[in-house]
């Protein structure tokens, strides 16, 4: 796929229409009427994120057993009585036999411990809503245990369906063969050893019958004890992007049967990582993906499986960079995937160019002087991107103060309004691609160019930004998070620059809500689309309504870590820049849909 840099438009199209309950902001700009009061601090860091689990509602568990040594008689006495009180249901609320369930649960086993296994077993009788099926594929069991407990089962509970295989042809293999079981109009995956909330068939459904073909759950885990639920795992919303670099959706997954079908089911080349291979090829078929802000599905830690210890499958970051290029290919996207920084992540990095579309940097400043014509010359000095065009807007009588022929040089009389600043740079740049950066900042990587082109030339992707880090290596912004109560929030500011962030949200590219103009790439059609920056936005938050309205046109933000810049101003120039009548023109605008919540930054991580 060398030179393919400049494809994209031939990419095989896969859905961009937003989802409903992410990207919906349509009549939300006037909505004004019902604003709250403005906070007094509307900038907030974010970043602490220990102890965040205790922000979240409680929800209802299964009482955890941590049993050891369980036999099949134990088994029995513990499960015979779920059995008989769910046939008493049956006869009292006639519900029927559920001939046609309406989700098919999959789970292969493979000379699985009873003393795990009966609380997957409970966990899934004591669901909330009868119309389910379990199917449940026995790959070649040695232990007579298990296999006896499985024809129990399927004898004593019609809604439990088993298949034995003679031989163990692995968790794929045996994933499809109960994928072929299935009735139900959706699946979802539970593995052998974990468990299932009381409410999960039930929430999950409700959210897809909705219109959705994928919904997934936030997740926890089971210690090693058997007796606690432990880190939970708080998920954004659908992040394609993201997912290409962090194996982040994982369970509770439900899926439309037909699609899973379609897709392929499971694939043994990929297993270790099948359940995300499988999510990509999906993702490839539909855009109608929603997440359920609830702990669904609880993963149990052991002994050399990932969930107790990362590195318990060597080789596992191998077949996952294999599948995200299998993924890659298949949509026409011009990159390969290599290792990432951290286990089990993935960057991506865009394959070698063959042309070099013109990039204009328009650079605002109302105060224009040799230093930063200095400034200037060093910047691009650091670029290796050939094809670049400076524009450079100033106050007034500007012209004459950068004696640069590759500078183009605008003033601007009366006050300076960094808004209308960019938009004359905008309309007299060359370029098909705008990239709006602040004075001070200095590439610590010279492709940085490289890879907000890659993302900036995808046609649902509305703007990219890159990570800037403070001179003494934190970092300064990743991206913003929009909260309740009007709150702008710097995500992750001041942690180490090699840090992995929240479950990779550092290392990896991923959607956000918003970024920063001090490095900000569009390209001429969408900053078009969306009229460019609002100029009532003096000083602040032009930025964040200019990221604001591309979504509304459903388009994708997305922050890159591979482009790096430091940024050496003053933390008084930033406040000096805080216009109380820009943040109150922003809440006039999207107070409503920022009372939502951000879709990429979960609720439970913190605001």
């Amino acid at each position: 796929m060398s030179g393919l840099g400049n494809q994209t438009s031939t990419a095989k199209k896969i859905p961009t229409t937003p989802v409903v309950e992410v990207n919906n902001l349509s009549g939300l700009g006037n909505q004004t009427s019902t604003a709250k009061k403005i906070p007094t601090t509307p900038v907030v860091e974010v970043n602490n994120l220990s102890g965040l689990g205790n922000q979240i509602p409680t929800q209802k568990k299964q009482e955890l057993l941590g049993l050891s040594g369980v036999t099949v008689e134990k088994f029995w006495e513990i499960i015979n009585p779920v059995i008989l009180m769910e046939g008493r249901k049956k006869k009292e609320e006639a519900r029927g036999d559920f001939s046609q369930p309406s989700i098919s649960i999959l789970t292969p086993t493979w000379n699985s411990s009873l003393d795990w296994f009966v609380e997957t077993v409970l966990s899934v009788l004591n669901q909330s809503i009868p119309n389910w099926e379990w199917c449940i594929v026995d790959d070649g069991s040695k232990q007579s245990e298990i296999r006896n407990v499985l024809a129990g089962l399927a004898e004593k509970e019609s809604r439990i369906k088993v298949l034995f295989s003679e031989d163990n042809g692995g968790i794929s293999a045996a994933t499809n063969k109960a994928l072929n079981m299935a009735k139900g109009e959706f699946i979802c995956l539970l593995d052998h050893d974990d468990t299932l909330a009381p409410t999960a068939l039930e929430n999950s459904l409700d959210k897809l019958v909705e219109g959705f073909d994928v919904v997934y759950s936030d997740e926890d885990k089971i210690d090693f004890s058997g007796l606690n639920y432990i880190h939970p795992f708080f998920k954004p919303d659908w992040s394609p992007e993201y997912f290409r670099g962090v194996m982040y959706v994982g369970h509770l997954l439900c899926v439309r049967r037909e699609i899973a079908l379609v897709a392929g089911g499971f694939k043994s080349e990929f297993d270790g990582v099948q359940d995300y291979e499988f999510m990509l090829r999906v993702s490839e078929q539909t855009n109608k993906i929603a997440h359920i802000y609830k702990h669904l599905y609880h993963w149990r830690q052991v002994q050399g499986s990932i969930s107790g210890d990362a590195d318990a499958k060597a080789g596992i970051e191998v077949v996952q960079q294999a599948a995200v290029n299998a993924h890659l290919e298949r949509i026409g996207l011009a990159a390969k995937a290599e290792p990432g920084l951290g286990k089990h992540r993935v960057n991506i990095n865009p394959l070698p160019r063959k042309n070099y579309p013109l990039i204009s940097l328009i650079i605002a400043s109302p105060h224009i002087s040799e230093s930063l014509a200095q400034w200037l010359e060093n910047f691009l000095s650091i670029s290796t991107y050939p094809e670049n065009e400076v524009i450079l807007i100033g106050g007034n009588d500007a012209e004459n103060l950068i004696e640069n022929p590759a500078v183009k040089v605008l003033s601007l009389p009366g006050k300076f309004n960094y808004s209308r600043a960019y938009n004359l740079g905008a309309k007299t740049a060359q370029g098909d691609y705008f990239v709006f950066l602040n004075i001070n900042l200095e590439p610590a990587v010279e492709d940085w160019q490289r890879h907000l082109l890659y993302y900036a030339e995808q046609s649902d992707i509305g703007a990219v930004g890159g990570l800037l880090v403070f001179p003494n290596g934190t970092v300064e912004h990743a991206g913003i998070v929009l909260g309740k109560s009007g709150k702008v929030n710097y995500v992750m500011r001041g942690f180490p620059t090699n840090d992995d962030g929240y479950a990779g949200s550092l290392v990896c590219a991923r959607e956000v809500s918003a970024l920063s103009r001090d490095c900000l790439m569009v390209s001429r059609e969408n900053f078009e689309l969306v009229g460019g920056f609002n100029e009532h936005f003096f000083s602040d938050y032009q930025d964040v309504d200019l990221c604001l309205k591309l979504r509304k046109k459903g388009k994708r933000i997305l922050l890159t870590p591979r482009c790096v810049l430091i940024n050496h101003e003053s933390e008084k120039h930033r406040q000096e820049n805080y216009d109380v009548v820009d943040y109150m023109l922003l809440l006039d605008q999207w107070q409503i849909y920022m009372d939502l919540g951000d879709p990429y930054w979960s609720r439970g991580v913190g605001e």
